[in-house]
């Protein structure tokens, strides 16, 4: 069971606000979202799962099941000026072909922009998001 628009609406609007907070079960696992300071004079939404945060899951090789919950993200290994650059240097097709060059660096983060950002996206990596009404008794079974 998914969250209706109605949920959703009213879920982003307590997510809207300087330590607001959310508690969720996504495909059997508590998820909490939380309005935390980032910088000065800027909040974002952080993720935790079944109460904590670890940076493993932030890595893209690692095959942690907690990383669907996080907030992907993929860069180039290399800025598009300098990469623009080795390809006077050394050629377009040289640089194509080698990985470095042409690669890309994936990373799983645990913050969102907006509490709405963060709902739409567990929504659509999850099968079942419901809100949790006792999160005592579930972290007690999750333990």
């Amino acid at each position: 069971m998914k969250l209706s628009k109605e949920q959703k609406e009213a879920l982003a609007i307590k997510l809207s606000i300087p330590w607001g907070s959310v508690d969720l079960q996504c495909d059997g696992n508590l998820v909490q979202l939380r309005v935390e300071r980032f910088k000065a004079m800027s909040y974002r939404v952080m993720t935790y799962v079944n109460g904590e945060f670890k940076g493993i899951w932030c890595l893209s090789g690692n095959a942690a099941p907690e990383a669907k919950f996080l907030r992907k993200s993929v860069r180039p290994t290399v800025s598009p000026a300098k990469r623009k650059e080795m390809e006077k240097k050394f050629g377009k097709r040289f640089i194509q072909k080698d990985p470095f060059w042409s690669g890309s660096v994936t990373i799983y983060l645990p913050d969102f922009s907006s509490g709405k950002a963060a709902l739409n996206h567990l929504c659509k990596v999850c099968e079942s998001v419901e809100l949790v009404e006792n999160k005592i008794d579930m972290l007690a079974n999750n333990m």
